[in-house]
């Protein structure tokens, strides 16, 4: 007993037939010639004609009032060679896009360490510590002249020999008594100028380096290594 076919071999017997006849058929020719080629029915002809047609392995045409069917070796080649060129140009597609990829990965590489390397990314960053430094530095300046102020002798001008006379006149207990006053105000200005301090290491995000360029810049004399000199 001769092996069962698959349905792919019979396909493959009906086309191998076509091609073989090199002429066209009806659909009456092929019920009565495919059946022993295929070794099917004459009611699955229409079935595998129309399935054949379906992947393109067999032509037809509407010639008169009926369709014509044939497969030649030259129409495969034709769709071979047509499959071929839509995978090459597909190919080159993606050829082209890898390398339009690769190019625009390549520009913005180079543009990011030129800005790297220019710092413009830091720029706005660097503006906004400016002048973040440059608010605490005059707030400093304020609370250094307040302090100042506050001390005995601290004031300017006029207002300084006018407290020092008045000083004189007074008795020492009273003397103290002020000088006491000064020096609790001077403390709460120092107090103040702490919570400056630690403002600042937040915006310095504790670079040690910045932060005491800013105390030296700001403290002048009264600066000492690691901040303002205590009152003695």
């Amino acid at each position: 007993m001769p092996p069962k076919l698959s349905k792919s071999d019979k396909q493959d017997l009906i086309v191998a037939h076509l091609r073989a006849s090199g002429t066209c058929h009806t659909l009456k020719d092929l019920e009565k010639s495919l059946p022993a080629v295929a070794s099917i029915n004459s009611i699955q002809v229409k079935e595998y004609i129309q399935a054949l047609t379906d992947e393109n392995r067999i032509r037809v045409e509407k010639i008169g009032s009926g369709n014509w069917y044939w497969s030649f070796g030259s129409d495969e080649r034709i769709q071979h060679e047509r499959q071929l060129g839509r995978v090459k140009t597909e190919v080159e597609q993606a050829r082209q896009s890898r390398t339009d990829a690769a190019e625009a990965l390549a520009t913005e590489t180079t543009r990011r360490e030129k800005e790297a390397d220019s710092g413009i990314g830091c720029e706005s960053e660097r503006m906004a510590l400016q002048e973040q430094r440059a608010e605490l530095q005059a707030a400093v300046d304020r609370l250094r002249a307040e302090t100042a102020a506050a001390q005995p002798g601290g004031g300017g001008g006029g207002d300084a020999r006018a407290g020092l006379d008045s000083v004189r006149n007074k008795g020492v207990l009273q003397v103290r008594e002020e000088l006491a006053g000064f020096r609790q105000q001077a403390l709460q200005w120092t107090d103040n100028i702490y919570v400056l301090e630690e403002y600042l290491r937040r915006l310095a995000s504790g670079d040690r380096e910045i932060i005491h360029a800013v105390q030296r810049d700001c403290y002048g004399d009264e600066y000492v290594d690691g901040g303002l000199r205590e009152l003695s």
